[in-house]
C-alpha cells in the first residue's frame, strides 16, 4: 500500500534549509494497522501528509497504492484511496449538517445524486450518526465532529484512512469512540495509520514507528518496544500502567510473550 524509501524533506529559512524529515523507509501492506509516534515538531504529520500526497518530498521514491508519487496526477488520485482525519474535529467540516457534510466530498467527485444518498446514509449509520443526520454541525459534540469526518473519508471509498492525533483535542469516552471504530474499520479490511502519542495506543498496536528529531528511530512490534528496548527511557516516556506492571512480573522471570500490554491483558493474568 506504501512503499517509501529514504525519504527526506526540508522548508527553507532564509538562506538555509531546515529538515523536516530525514531518510525514511517505511513499506506498509494492504489492510495494515500501523501507529506512528513522537514528540511535537519530529515530522511525523509531515511525513503522514506526504502519503496522502499534501507534501512532495525533496528526495526519495514513494509509490502509494501502486501510484508513483512523483507525479502531480498520481498525487491527486492518490487522494481517492487515501483520507485522511486531523487532529481538530471543528477545522473539517464545511457544510451546515451531517449530510451536507458527507454530501460535498461527494459532490466534488461527481457522483450521481441516487448513489450519493445511499452512501451518505450508509456511512452517517455506520458512524453512529444516522440520527443527527439533519442536525446543526455546530450542536455536535467533538466526538462527533470526529465521527462525521471518518463519514466524509468512508463516503470516497479508501482503501486506508490516516488519523492524524484524532483523539488529541477529545474526552476519554470521545477517544475511545474514535479508537473502537477505527479498530472496526481495521477488521474490516481497511488500512489504518494511527498517529498518536498515547502510551495505550500505542502498546495495543501492532505496529509501531517511533520518530524524533525527522528520524524513524524504531519500526516493529510492541512488545520488543516495551520489554526489550532502552528507547522509551531514552525518550522519556512514561509506559502505560499494564507495561509497568509487566516488567515487575519481567524482573521475576516471566517471559516476554506472556508479558501484558493492555488492561485486557493484566486481567487475563489475573
Amino acid at each position: 500500500m506504501i512503499r517509501a524509501e529514504q525519504l527526506s524533506l526540508s522548508h527553507r529559512d532564509g538562506q538555509r534549509r531546515l529538515p523536516v524529515y530525514e531518510d525514511i523507509s517505511i513499506h506498509m501492506k494492504q489492510g495494515e494497522w500501523m501507529a506512528l509516534t513522537g514528540p511535537n515538531g519530529c515530522g511525523k504529520t509531515s511525513l503522514v501528509r506526504t502519503f496522502n500526497g499534501l507534501n512532495l518530498p525533496d528526495s526519495g521514491s514513494l509509490s502509494v497504492a501502486g501510484l508513483d508519487m512523483r507525479s502531480p496526477d498520481n498525487r491527486n488520485r492518490v487522494k481517492r484511496r487515501i483520507q485522511l482525519v486531523f487532529q481538530n474535529p471543528e477545522a473539517q467540516t464545511v457544510g451546515a449538517t451531517p449530510y451536507e457534510d458527507v454530501a460535498f466530498g461527494l459532490e466534488n467527485r461527481g457522483v450521481e445524486h441516487g448513489e450519493m444518498k445511499q452512501r451518505i446514509e450508509a456511512v452517517l449509520g455506520q458512524v453512529g450518526l444516522a440520527h443527527k443526520s439533519g442536525a446543526a454541525v455546530a450542536s455536535l459534540s467533538g466526538g462527533e465532529r470526529q465521527r462525521l469526518a471518518i463519514a466524509c473519508c468512508l463516503a470516497l471509498e479508501p482503501e486506508m484512512i490516516i488519523f492524524d492525533e484524532a483523539t488529541s483535542m477529545l474526552d476519554p469516552a470521545g477517544r475511545n469512540d474514535i479508537l473502537r471504530l477505527a479498530r472496526q474499520l481495521w477488521l474490516g479490511g481497511m488500512g489504518v495509520l494511527w498517529v498518536t502519542q498515547r502510551m495505550e495506543e500505542l502498546a495495543e498496536s501492532p505496529r509501531i514507528g517511533v520518530m524524533q528529531s525527522g528520524r524513524l528511530l524504531y519500526d516493529g512490534d510492541p512488545r520488543t518496544l516495551f520489554y526489550s528496548s532502552s528507547l522509551p527511557e531514552q525518550l522519556g516516556w512514561e509506559p502505560p500502567t499494564a507495561v509497568r506492571i509487566g516488567r515487575l512480573l519481567q524482573a521475576q522471570g516471566w517471559p516476554v510473550h506472556l508479558l501484558p500490554l493492555s488492561e485486557r491483558d493484566l486481567e487475563e493474568i489475573l
